[in-house]
């Protein structure tokens, strides 16, 4: 029996930590301590150099009532990347559940609680498939930035100011704890002493009602994990509804 097939437009948050490209004007300087420069661009140079990882965190998801009440929804963020052309990557909470899937060729979404998933023919790289999926379907999934292999001067070009906040413990692990603002978010994150990874985050949405934040600590990252074909392989489960991504027009 064939599937039903429905237009369904895809919402997703879109995290613009380490956002590469032109949020800040040609013509205003950014003032980015060099220590704080110093300590990001070590873990953007330690995550791009890694040809395949793990990580999962736990999230909170800051949220607003119609009476104007502010919640904060828990949560967890689990990913795998493969370079150049496999990733994946599971966000829950108490809003959501939904899954990705990206094998070089396919971009898949599954919304875990409404079965509902759809397919996207997908560009041959991790970093060209979010560009496009930005530009043609008009969201990023979450961890994106986590995600796709970043130049770390590119990184920086985005952010209006940063500093070095000071030291702080993150699951027992000691980080230098920095804030960097951008035009429409500031955000910090944590990032351990010891092997240049980011144990923590922070987003804050500035023009966003009410300015809410998106958080994550990890806790753990894999450098050293074996990535079958079949970590990234998307098979829709039983009973599953098929949609079409709605493409985002000019």
């Amino acid at each position: 029996m064939p599937l039903k097939k429905s237009r369904w437009f895809v919402s997703a948050v879109c995290i613009s930590l380490l956002a590469v490209g032109g949020a800040a004007r040609a013509e205003e300087k950014s003032s980015i301590e060099p220590r704080a420069e110093r300590i990001l661009l070590a873990a953007i140079t330690n995550l791009a150099a890694a040809k395949s990882y793990m990580f999962r965190g736990e999230t909170t998801t800051e949220g607003q009532t119609p009476g104007g009440h502010r919640l904060e929804y828990a949560g967890t963020v689990q990913g795998a990347v493969r370079r150049p052309d496999h990733a994946w990557v599971r966000v829950e909470n108490e809003d959501v559940r939904r899954t990705n899937w990206y094998d070089g060729k396919t971009f898949a979404y599954l919304d875990v609680a409404a079965n509902v998933y759809a397919t996207w023919p997908a560009p041959p790289t991790i970093n060209e498939l979010f560009d496009k999926l930005k530009e043609k379907l008009g969201f990023v999934p979450p961890m994106a930035p986590l995600m796709r292999q970043l130049d770390g001067k590119e990184v920086l070009k985005s952010a209006k100011s940063g500093f070095y906040v000071g030291e702080a413990i993150v699951r027992g692990s000691a980080c230098s704890h920095l804030f960097f603002s951008q035009e429409n978010n500031d955000w910090e994150l944590w990032i351990d002493n010891v092997v240049p990874v980011i144990r923590r985050m922070v987003i804050t949405y500035k023009k966003l009602p009410g300015a809410p934040k998106y958080s994550v600590t990890f806790t753990d990252w894999d450098f050293n994990a074996t990535l079958p074909d079949s970590v990234f392989a998307f098979y829709p489960p039983p009973g599953a509804t098929r949609a079409e991504f709605e493409i985002v027009k000019p």
